[in-house]
């Protein structure tokens, strides 16, 4: 019996035991490191990759705004009905904003930019609800102020998508229009430059004054 217990303590006192003891906790903890270390790096190109799809969805969305402002800006400015929907709904932009992820990865130039954005869409949506109430787009000083309106819309639209631009290219996210895209996006253009004037523009009397 002291044999055995001494040759028991010979053993975990002897070098070899402390070697190997060494060599497998070391095993376990670099094995139990690098799990985490993988698991962490699947986590941030997830949540990447959940980042990038938003950012796209946004930018999708105000590049097929830009040109109806541009073409409504347009309108306006040479005296022509600006149609009859007074709508800027921006809802995948505006999720931006209260978007945890978006917080957290965006830089802050393009949550200022949104923010800004988001902020002078609904201002021109409260102006052209207003002017349309009083019937006053057809007055001349109305369409200008309703396209320059339109005008400063359009160019933080361009800021904003350069801004997105610029994120979904460090995230090897961004996309090149293929020509089926280009081809239907030159038809709705079109179709927006060649729409004849809406029944409200038509109705209304150019000269008819409004409130004083």
């Amino acid at each position: 019996m002291d044999a055995d217990l001494h040759g028991v303590v010979c053993f975990l006192t002897s070098r070899a035991f402390a070697v190997n003891f060494v060599a497998n906790l070391g095993g376990a903890m670099g094995r139990v490191l690098l799990a985490f270390w993988i698991e962490r790096f699947r986590a941030r190109r997830e949540t990447k990759m959940v980042y990038g799809r938003i950012l796209r969805t946004s930018h999708t969305e105000l590049a097929y705004l830009k040109p109806m402002c541009e073409h409504r800006r347009d309108a306006l400015r040479a005296g022509q009905s600006a149609g009859t929907v007074d709508s800027f709904a921006v809802p995948a932009t505006r999720a931006l904003l209260i978007n945890p992820v978006v917080h957290e990865q965006a830089p802050y130039s393009l949550i200022m930019a949104i923010t800004i954005l988001c902020g002078f869409l609904d201002a021109a949506e409260s102006a052209f609800r207003e002017a349309r109430r009083l019937n006053l787009l057809a007055h001349e000083h109305m369409s200008k102020t309703l396209g320059d309106q339109l005008e400063k819309v359009t160019s933080l639209i361009a800021i904003t998508l350069e801004q997105l631009d610029l994120q979904l290219e460090l995230l090897r996210l961004k996309k090149v229009p293929d020509t089926a895209t280009q081809e239907v996006s030159q038809g709705l253009r079109e179709v927006l430059q060649n729409s004849p004037p809406s029944l409200a523009g038509q109705n209304s009397n150019p000269n008819q004054e409004g409130p004083r």
